[in-house]
């Protein structure tokens, strides 16, 4: 054997060990970026609890549908306790904000050309405004900082002012900022060439799933934004602190009221092929996404509903052909869910679906067997959830809902 033999025989196996090593470090990104996002701890019973406790500070699990009916049901076909895997750190880390959308201005449309007999030129004063200029856009833009979400220092500049980079601040909340130019409009604030600022809002929010924000971070973010302006030779404003974190608290404490993750785990009578369970899910409408689990989507991009594998294994393309699951998690975030009960009932249809496909039962984390009659009690305290929300203006599935549930 040649030496140029033996050394592709090498590169060969290097590159395959490479490969084999690459798609074992996705696994584990994917299953640390899933627990991340779905570890809660949760009681024996789904809503009739004083609190959700998906909130305060402190990482739970999700609420699991656990019956009410008096004596448990016997436990479904084997012997063995349905335990799906809960993570050891009980600290809350928070996925990436949900960052709210925000709206492009749209092209300048091309000019129509007038038919010969119909030409006709507005005036200069009777011209459109430009979509940039426009009452409704600058209302858009504006509400991206919200007074009851977001505590926002006012910047004002003695000068137009162009700004070389934008202030970045070290603070646990998200923080976004607006900027209104020399010409008086107003636009997410970016450090271009030419653009020169008149005023800079600078937003924190105040209230996420990690908790309502403290009096110390507070303090700080007022701090770094007083440095900003001093280096800018700026004058800043800011909300009375006391009454904003009294505030943020309620909010909190509302939120945690209604923050609620429902799971429903599919236990078949063998483990699911993962080629099969593909070939279903996305049959189904659910796509893989990079987090490891289907999603179904809205028309929006946002999450409905989610399937993923009750022992927090990822699903890969790799794993989805190679490995069987002995049980599946469809999982409901409920105030994250626009249109609400018609979509859980949707969640609640297909998971029946999975069921009768590969002959399982709907059963919660206790192994007892959820019924028509205990899916019906859960679907009417979500319309109690939903109607809290609406009350209170927060619409679920809402920006402001995206956002406070992130």
């Amino acid at each position: 054997m040649s030496e140029l033999q033996i050394g592709l025989i090498i590169l060969g196996a290097a590159v395959v060990a490479l490969v084999f090593g690459f798609n074992m470090f996705q696994e584990w990104r994917f299953r640390k970026r899933t627990r991340q996002a779905f570890a809660r701890s949760h009681d024996d019973v789904l809503l009739n609890v004083p609190k959700n406790n998906v909130r305060d500070g402190a990482r739970h699990d999700r609420m699991e549908p656990v019956l009410l009916d008096g004596a448990p049901t016997p436990d479904v076909f084997d012997d063995e306790p349905f335990e799906p895997e809960i993570p050891e750190d009980t600290r809350l880390n928070i996925p990436p904000p949900v960052e709210r959308p925000v709206p492009q201005p749209a092209p300048m449309p091309a000019a129509p050309t007038p038919a010969p007999a119909q030409a006709h030129t507005l005036p200069r004063d009777e011209e459109e405004p430009a979509p940039l200029e426009s009452a409704d856009h600058q209302a858009l833009v504006i509400a991206l900082l919200d007074p009851s979400l977001d505590f926002i220092a006012e910047v004002v500049f003695h000068e137009p002012h162009e700004l070389a980079a934008m202030p970045r601040f070290n603070v646990g909340k998200r923080t976004h900022i607006l900027g209104r130019t020399e010409k008086g409009l107003w636009k997410p604030a970016e450090a271009l060439p030419g653009t020169r600022y008149k005023q800079i809002n600078i937003g924190m929010q105040m209230v996420d799933r990690s908790g309502s924000v403290s009096e110390q971070e507070l303090a700080v973010f007022c701090q770094q934004v007083s440095h900003f302006a001093e280096e800018h030779d700026a004058a800043v404003s800011f909300p009375q602190r006391q009454q904003k974190l009294v505030a943020a608290r309620e909010l909190d404490r509302f939120c945690a009221d209604v923050d609620v993750l429902i799971g429903i785990n599919v236990v078949p009578r063998i483990p699911v092929e993962g080629t099969r369970l593909r070939s279903f899910a996305e049959a189904a409408g659910l796509q893989l996404e990079p987090d490891g689990a289907f999603h179904y989507l809205a028309d929006s991009g946002n999450t409905l509903y989610s399937l993923m594998a009750a022992d927090q294994m990822p699903f890969t393309f790799h794993t989805l052909l190679d490995k069987s699951f002995p049980a599946l998690t469809l999982l409901f975030d409920v105030p994250r869910v626009a249109g609400g009960v018609e979509v859980f009932d949707r969640a609640v249809q297909f998971a029946k679906q999975l069921a009768m496909e590969f002959d399982a039962q709907l059963v919660d984390d206790n192994r007892r067997v959820l019924t028509d009659v205990g899916l019906a009690r859960i679907r009417d305290q979500l319309v109690h959830i939903y109607g809290s929300m609406d009350d209170r203006g927060i619409a679920p599935g809402s920006v402001a809902a995206l956002r406070l549930f992130a």
